[in-house]
């Protein structure tokens, strides 16, 4: 072979060799780009995943606080029931005593007027 037709070869060896390289280097970019996307999806799904793993806690807890809120105030109105009939019981119980003490003075004011008394056995 002569010169220019191995010079020739080589030539277009070399040509091929530096789209070979344009290839692969143009190839590995897209990868990277198509990497970079893939890896900005993900992120932005593990986020909206977080984001929603924090708001179905916050539902959860909202739902708890407000069955606890209800029974507090289920027991709270309890208690204030509680306090309501012992204070009309302590009421009704000072009334009944001055009606008795009022029914008692009228008796011994009515038994004075006829010279009577009430009788007291003494021990």
């Amino acid at each position: 072979m002569s010169l220019s037709t191995s010079y020739r070869y080589e030539a277009g060896n070399i040509e091929q060799k530096s789209l070979m390289k344009a290839r692969q280097a143009q190839t590995q970019r897209e990868r990277i780009n198509n990497d970079e996307l893939m890896a900005a999806r993900e992120n932005t799904v593990r986020l909206e995943m977080e984001t929603n793993l924090r708001a179905g806690w916050d539902e959860g807890l909202e739902e708890a606080s407000e069955s606890k809120r209800v029974k507090n105030n289920i027991s709270l109105q309890q208690g204030e029931m509680r306090l309501a009939k012992t204070a009309t019981l302590a009421v009704r119980r000072a009334a009944l005593k001055q009606q008795l003490q009022k029914d008692y003075d009228l008796y011994k004011h009515e038994l004075n007027a006829k010279g009577k008394t009430f009788y007291v056995q003494r021990l």
